[in-house]
């Protein structure tokens, strides 16, 4: 069987964490590896992931760190949610958006 291996950059605009990393990386762009192998199919070529791993270059030494697609997914979606990381998420509580939107709809109501 052949392998490939691929390289895509991910950008983090906020400090991350993966699960089993000992510490908060920073933000930045990082490089994530992907190593695919062929499977023997009669019909068409496919391949099978068999590891992914995202690059993490400290200032003495390069360390890959294995990681699946879905938790390097599920990290840059929270990095992307946090609009302004030095605002709690309690300030944008269900509770907090009803009260604004209730707010906006009568803007009368505060006012006496």
């Amino acid at each position: 069987m052949s392998t490939r291996t691929s390289r895509t950059e991910v950008v983090f605009a906020h400090p991350f964490i993966l699960d089993g990393m000992d510490a908060e990386q920073c933000p930045g762009t990082y490089t994530v590896e992907t190593e695919e192998e062929s499977l023997d199919t009669v019909l068409s070529p496919a391949w099978r992931r068999v590891q992914t791993a995202i690059v993490i270059m400290n200032s003495s030494q390069t360390e890959y760190f294995p990681t699946s697609p879905e938790q390097l997914q599920d990290a840059l979606m929270r990095d992307a949610a946090q609009l302004n990381p030095a605002v709690p998420f309690s300030i944008d509580s269900r509770k907090a958006r009803r009260s604004r939107a209730r707010d906006m709809r009568n803007p009368l109501r505060n006012r006496f």
